[in-house]
């Protein structure tokens, strides 16, 4: 995405946005359209609704979960915290590997709910 045409405020803001760590990223992901909900599908529905006009933060946010998927945290529960504290979810397994599957859940209905997005939701355009 070539950022240098946009005005600066603008440009510095998204290269900050784009910027953050996967785990910050996650988190706020996470705390934005997990904590309340009570079950995947009504998590679902609510991203769903917001990838009518705008996939910019589904993408964000599955970059995010693909790299903390890819390489968690060396820090013991860091991943199980994320899940429990920042998305307000209860795991039947609340280890880090049990974490790690519902995020790996999370990831695949963002690809899901990406590729559903009509074409007029804006985009984030990685080239």
């Amino acid at each position: 995405m070539d950022l240098s045409r946009l005005p600066e405020p603008l440009r510095r803001a998204v290269e900050e946005r784009l910027a953050r760590p996967p785990m910050e990223t996650a988190s706020r992901f996470l705390g934005a359209h997990f904590n309340d909900a009570e079950t995947l599908p009504e998590a679902r529905a609510g991203l769903e609704r917001l990838a009518q006009t705008n996939i910019r933060v589904h993408q964000e946010a599955l970059r995010a979960l693909e790299a903390v998927i890819a390489d968690p945290p060396s820090e013991p529960n860091a991943v199980a915290r994320l899940v429990a504290w920042d998305a307000n979810w209860g795991l039947d397994d609340e280890s880090d590997a049990g974490a790690l599957a519902f995020l790996r859940t999370v990831a695949q209905m963002l690809r899901e709910v990406i590729a559903q997005a009509p074409p007029s939701a804006q985009r984030w355009r990685w080239e």
